[in-house]
């Protein structure tokens, strides 16, 4: 029976609940019930990588580094070019200071979605550790315009970085 309600859509529709259900109790800041419904899509159709990749940003959230890892790299292994599975696994690097595996995740996260704001700015970051300021500047100023245009709050964020980085330019 599995089979024909998957052929007839209704575990992708089911599933596709589950996962805007978790994306809810992720917006209330229940994690818990936001993993939970996310596990239950990803039963539902754990061939879909948005899922999985999803649930990694969820558990990297939640301290759970390692389940986190091993949700990205399921999200790749269906996708490889999906976004947030490139831009999880860019977090864990960078957290984890290894400059070059971050910036490989962050270009791929930025092929798939070239705007986003989030991976440019982590992009500055990586340029600023590796003391390259005067691209860490660019990609600042990219992220700062790509916040601006969602009047995120973040904006003022990276002008404060944009200040520091105008600083370390100067001879």
């Amino acid at each position: 029976m599995a089979s024909l309600a998957q052929r007839l859509g209704f575990s992708r529709y089911d599933a596709d609940q589950r996962y805007r259900a978790g994306l809810a109790a992720f917006a209330a800041r229940d994690r818990r019930s936001a993993i939970a419904e996310l596990l239950a899509a990803i039963e539902l159709l754990p061939t879909h990588a948005e899922y999985h990749a999803a649930l990694g940003l969820l558990l990297l959230e939640d301290k759970r580094k390692a389940d986190a890892d091993a949700a990205f790299k399921e999200a790749l292994r269906l996708n490889p070019y999906e976004m947030l599975a490139n831009y999880g696994q860019g977090m864990i690097a960078y957290r984890a200071k290894d400059w070059a595996a971050a910036e490989t995740c962050f270009f791929q996260a930025l092929a798939a979605q070239p705007e986003r704001a989030e991976a440019q700015y982590y992009m500055a970051m990586i340029k600023h550790r590796l003391g390259q300021n005067a691209a860490a500047l660019d990609w600042m100023r990219a992220a700062a315009a790509g916040f601006a245009a969602m009047h995120d709050k973040r904006e003022k964020h990276c002008r404060a970085w944009m200040r520091e980085f105008e600083t370390l330019r100067m001879p």
